[in-house]
């Protein structure tokens, strides 16, 4: 599935950036020009990106996330993750990078709507 990244702004220099479909080694260069476009056009104070949409997450694309992190931070623009599922959010907690990317624990177990749709089967087992 490719990569659709959409970008809105709001007045107060706030641009939301919302991620759809696979980020990994084939999709992290748009993420990365798209940020980087972002960054160099738009001038923003903050830089929301939304990961509720993606339906894959390899270490280069979150190595892509990391990376933005980092160039927005020189640049005085704070960048962060929003609406990650459980899973994503655990991701980033046990390679230490939720806290850098704003993402916080969520305690809120019967929140059921964050979780991955499993995909459908694609071999019936007939027993």
């Amino acid at each position: 599935m490719p990569l659709l990244i959409t970008t809105s702004e709001s007045a107060d220099r706030c641009v939301q950036m919302t991620l759809r479909g696979e980020v990994d080694c084939a999709t992290a260069p748009e993420l990365r020009e798209a940020i980087n476009e972002v960054l160099l056009q738009r001038n923003p104070a903050t830089i929301e990106i939304d990961v509720s949409g993606i339906t894959l997450l390899d270490s280069t694309g979150i190595g892509t996330l990391v990376v933005g992190h980092r160039i927005a931070r020189d640049l005085c623009v704070r960048l962060v993750v929003v609406n990650p599922n459980r899973f994503v959010a655990r991701l980033f907690g046990v390679i230490g990078v939720a806290d850098l990317l704003g993402v916080t624990a969520d305690d809120d177990e019967e929140d059921h709507s964050r979780w991955p749709v499993p995909a459908q089967r694609a071999v019936q087992v007939i027993r």
